[in-house]
């Protein structure tokens, strides 16, 4: 059993759900405007370049043309059907965990940490077409640790690498006041989620086989 097999059990089990739903809704209600507060003080992101970096990496975008370039490579460059697999096994991880974030965040219309500043606008405003108001859940949370934990599944010999740069894109969400910290907690739960029944759909369906043995 893999660190990621062993994480989504984890995380399934029905006290460790209510637990983190329990830890959310009170981190919505108690913790996120003193944090948020707190880290805009801070300032960090005026001056801290390693930051700024650090929180590019979540940026969905630039990693959709470059799964698309290793589809094609591996397809008809350097034919490897394990490779492409692996490759369409990622990017069902990242666009599935996009597509939920996506749906969720315009659902809830969460007023995001700026509004908080600049207004004293706070909390959840239902359907909302402004970006303004799509705090909830983290999108560059979603796509950073939907890559994290996919890769984790590919390379479980470099887990706790992959999800230690993937933290480290989720904590500068909080410290540069980009997101609240119940967004980003939100957003790695339902990554798990998401991710561990994909595999279990894919184990039992005997799909892309060579994308879940264990190295």
């Amino acid at each position: 059993m893999t660190l990621f097999d062993r994480l989504f059990k984890t995380m399934v089990t029905p006290w460790v759900a209510l637990s983190v739903l329990g830890f959310i809704g009170l981190s919505i209600l108690f913790v996120d405007k003193a944090v948020a507060l707190y880290c805009h003080a801070l300032a960090l992101g005026h001056y801290s370049i390693v930051l700024r970096g650090i929180t590019v990496l979540g940026f969905a975008p630039m990693y959709i043309g470059v799964l698309i370039a290793l589809l094609f490579f591996f397809r008809y460059v350097r034919r490897s059907k394990d490779q492409e697999n692996r490759v369409w096994f990622l990017l069902l991880c990242f666009s599935l965990s996009n597509v939920i974030c996506l749906v969720l965040k315009i659902t809830l219309g969460r007023a995001r940490p700026a509004l908080l500043f600049d207004q004293q606008i706070y909390g959840f405003y239902g359907l909302h077409k402004h970006a303004a108001y799509w705090s909830f859940p983290s999108g560059h949370t979603t796509t950073v640790m939907s890559l994290a934990f996919g890769l984790c599944v590919l390379f479980p010999r470099y887990c706790y690498a992959f999800i230690g740069l993937g933290l480290s894109v989720v904590v500068s969400r909080v410290v540069l006041t980009e997101h609240y910290l119940s967004d980003v907690v939100m957003a790695m739960d339902l990554v798990i989620l998401e991710i561990g029944l994909l595999l279990y759909w894919m184990r039992r369906n005997a799909w892309l086989s060579s994308v879940y043995r264990t190295r």
